[in-house]
């Protein structure tokens, strides 16, 4: 079984580890606490959903077979472009309203990282949930 370990040590690079997924989570959650448009609620409630959404997928990705992979890498990759629709769509909400996102530069703009971001947004709205 892999480990959080083997996660750090991701031949792909560029991970990111629970502690800056955190920090960038909680500095998100801190400019959305300031942010007073009217959107706000379903916005973040449509980008927790695709986090969630996409988590699932990629927490049973290494439990497919090949086949099984094939067939789904279309929608897993939906799910991640969704994701990270959600993830532009609320920081355009927070810098319409002038609050700062340096968050969103600090996540950056590479795949594999955001799709870890999601997984731990769905980790830590999961655990608030209980």
């Amino acid at each position: 079984m892999d480990t959080y370990k083997s996660y750090l040590q991701h031949p792909a690079g560029n991970v990111l580890t629970f502690e800056e997924a955190l920090q960038i989570y909680n500095d998100m959650a801190a400019g959305i606490e300031q942010c007073r448009s009217e959107y706000k609620d379903e916005i973040v409630r449509d980008f927790l959903q695709k986090a969630a959404y996409y988590a699932n997928v990629r927490a049973e990705w290494g439990l497919w077979s090949k086949e099984e992979k094939q067939e789904k890498d279309e929608y897993r990759t939906i799910r991640h472009n969704s994701f990270i629709d959600s993830l532009n769509i609320l920081c355009r909400l927070l810098n319409k309203e002038n609050i700062a996102t340096p968050w969103r530069e600090q996540l950056g703009n590479e795949r594999k990282r955001i799709g870890d971001f999601a997984c731990f947004t769905a980790y830590i709205s999961g655990l608030n949930n209980r």
